[in-house]
Formats: structure tokens, sequence, C-alpha cells
């Protein structure tokens, strides 16, 4: 009997496609083109932006070049039970079954060794073979493999987004989020070869590629309505349409409200301390206050609270500021990306319609923050708190000194070797 053989190492890609197919898609069907007898190809899952899978074939299996349609709620029933019962390294097989009468075959699956599932071919979607056609003769851009895992380590680095932009004329990272856009600085040493701008969904279909295959190279295609990756024996597509209004868009001006240069490892050391007291990450909230001759980091509830002086180099702040910034926002900022330093410079801008971000900036470039968040505001109804707070801490380093352990205190306020 024929057979069609998915081979291990195409398992993940065919995954990816069975996992984008939707009940309620227009065009409930998977694609398998027999284009001779070493190749083929599935093609599927969403019915305007499709994925592709090509397919190793042999000789030894007995298929006729066609190409034919399959329901697709059917094949993704038998491939999910088959993917379950199947050990990672072995292929995947379901039977051929060409009828003297019939144009089309009929494939038949056993389903965990147990269950027959038929199903009979149609004819093929002409979307699909226009899709396998397009990518035949696409004029596709060539990246190294290695240079898009860097792309997305820089757009992880800058989640969350809704649209990502490597701009290569400015050498620069622009973000568009919550319809503000946002430019930041690149990582150090990193340079913008390719300029690239993606949404979302599109940064998901690369990570897809990048994360699942060990070719050299990734080809990619991008126009104003749509992107396309592959390695060679995985494409995937999604659309572009959402950056037309990003395109018309003009970048949100900030001003520095609040500029300081502080040990950046106080700071996410105390951090990670306020996340590992349950009432303090509950709670999820940072309060940073800022006047001229401090800068000191707190979380505060009712039943327990920590708060800490940070190490300054310098401090430009018109008047005291207490701001309250998101906890875990604030810990999933990547230090190890921005600098190699003790020292960072941190400012609190501000825009027209008043709104606020924290900028983070890198040593490469002192304009524009490497990374930004956006869920900080005023805090003022705590600072009396704060500042009872401020003043308890005072008492206690004070009291720590007159007992002759100096030790902490000789750089509390300054850098050893800045």
């Amino acid at each position: 009997m024929p057979k069609l053989e998915f081979n291990a190492d195409r398992k993940q890609g065919i995954s990816h496609l069975v996992n984008a197919i939707s009940d309620r898609d227009p065009i409930p069907y998977v694609t398998v083109v027999i284009e001779n007898k070493e190749l083929g190809y599935l093609i599927g899952g969403q019915s305007d932006f499709p994925s592709m899978v090509q397919l190793p074939l042999s000789s030894d299996w007995g298929l006729k070049k066609g190409q034919w349609s399959l329901c697709a709620s059917s094949f993704v029933t038998w491939w999910r039970a088959e993917l379950d019962n199947t050990l990672n390294r072995n292929p995947i097989t379901i039977e051929v079954e060409y009828g003297k009468q019939q144009k089309l075959p009929i494939l038949n699956g056993l389903m965990a060794q147990v269950s027959r599932l038929y199903i009979q071919a149609k004819p093929p979607i002409e979307e699909h073979l226009a899709f396998l056609e397009q990518h035949k003769n696409q004029a596709y851009q060539s990246l190294p493999t290695d240079s898009a895992r860097v792309i997305l380590d820089v757009a992880e680095a800058h989640q969350p987004f809704d649209v990502f932009e490597l701009n290569k004329e400015l050498q620069k990272v622009r973000i568009e989020r919550d319809n503000n856009i946002q430019t930041c600085a690149l990582p150090e040493n990193m340079e913008v070869t390719h300029g690239i701008l993606l949404n979302k969904d599109s940064v998901v279909q690369l990570e897809r590629i990048c994360h699942n295959t060990d070719a050299e190279q990734i080809l990619y295609y991008l126009d104003d309505e749509r992107a396309i990756f592959s390695d060679g024996h995985s494409v995937n597509s999604s659309s572009l349409a959402s950056l037309r209004e990003y395109r018309l868009k003009k970048e949100t001006a900030y001003r520095v409200e609040v500029k300081i240069f502080i040990n950046i490892y106080d700071f996410k050391e105390d951090l990670k301390k306020y996340l590992s007291i349950t009432p303090l990450k509950k709670a999820n909230q940072a309060l940073l206050y800022i006047d001229k001759d401090y800068v000191m980091l707190a979380s505060l509830v009712e039943e327990t609270g920590s708060n800490r002086f940070i190490r300054t180099k310098h401090i430009d702040c018109h008047k005291p500021s207490l701001y309250s910034i998101n906890l875990s926002q604030l810990n999933h900022v990547r230090i190890k990306d921005i600098t190699n330093a003790e020292q960072m410079k941190i400012a609190v801008l501000i825009n027209e319609q008043g709104g606020l971000k924290l900028g983070f900036y890198n040593d490469r470039d002192n304009a524009e923050p490497y990374q930004s968040i956006t869920d900080i505001e005023y805090a003022s109804p705590k600072m009396e708190l704060v500042l009872q707070s401020k003043a308890r801490l005072e008492i206690m380093l004070k009291q720590q000194n007159a007992d002759g352990d100096t030790h902490t205190q000789d750089d509390l306020f300054g850098f050893k070797d800045v």
C-alpha cells in the first residue's frame, strides 16, 4: 500500500501549521502536493496567511504525482493522536489508497493504534497552490540565523509591543506600545545591517522558524501586506496590515523630569528581595523616592515593607519626587543587556499629556533609553509614609555607625571606582 511518511525533523513545523488551523476558517482544508518521487509539500494554517512544510519523499513509498486537499479537522485529529502515540525520533505514517475508478486518493490512518480514520481527498485549494507558487518565485532576502536570533533577543527585551522596528538609518530600535511610539538605543556593540519592521504576530513567526532550524540562513520577504519567513524546509506567513497606521504616526515626545546615575546592582538586589516577600509581591508596587541628596527604593504595605538608599553618582532633581512603579516590570529589566558597569543612568520622562515612563540608558547612547517602563505614576499620597520610612532607616544606619560597623556606610552614597 502506498504511504505518506512525515519525518521526525518535520514534526514541529507540521504541528505549528496544525495549531494555526481554526474551525471557523473559511478554507477548512490542508493541501498535499506530490511534486515528484522525492519532494512534496503540506500547506495549511490560516487561510489568508498559510504555512507550508517541505516533505522529503521516497520512491519506495509508491506515491503518484498530484495535488489534493484534505479535511483539516480530520487531519488535525489524526495528527495530534499520532503525535502523542509516536516517539519523537520516529516518523508518522498514513496510507494513501489510489482507487481504480477514483482520480483522488483516500487516506487511511490508525489513531493511537486502535481507531481507523479515513479522509477522502478533494481537488486542491487554489489559494494553497498560489502560495506554493509564490514561494517558489519569491525574491527573498537572506539573514544569517545567528543575526535573526540576536534581533529576537532585542525584541524580547522590549516586550510588550505592538510594533517592533530596527531602523538601519537611525541605528535605533523603535517600538509601538499602547499607541505610543518610542525610540530606544541599540544594545552595545550591535549594528543594524538589515532594517526590519514587524508586528508582534510576525515576530512570533520569525521566532518559530529560528527556534526549530539548524539552517545557517533565514529567508524573508516583507511588503505592506505580509511577512514570509523560511528556512528552506518550513515557510510561515502573517499579516502586516496593522503596520499601515504605524507608518503614519508621529513619535511621542518626552522631556526629562528627573535624572539619576545609580548603582544598578543595589537597585536590582532589593527588587529581588521584595519579590521574595509574598505581601510585597502581591502588591506589585515599588516606590522610588528622589530628592537632591538621596535616591531611595521602597516597597511598603501595612503588614510588612522594606526600603534602602541606592548609591548614587549624580542626582538631577528640582524637588522631592515619589513615583509608584510596577514591581514585576522593574524586575524584568535585563541589566546585562544594557551595561556591564555598576552605574547606570535612569531618567523619569514626561510627555505633553503628562504621561510618564522610566528610561534605562546604556553606555552607547545617552540620548535614547535602551529600555523603558510605562507603568509608572506619581505616588504623592504615600509621601508621608515614605518619609517616615526614610527617617527610620537613617536612624538605624546612624546607630549602626555609632556601634562601630562602618564598612557598609563608607560607600553608601558614592562609587569606589567611578
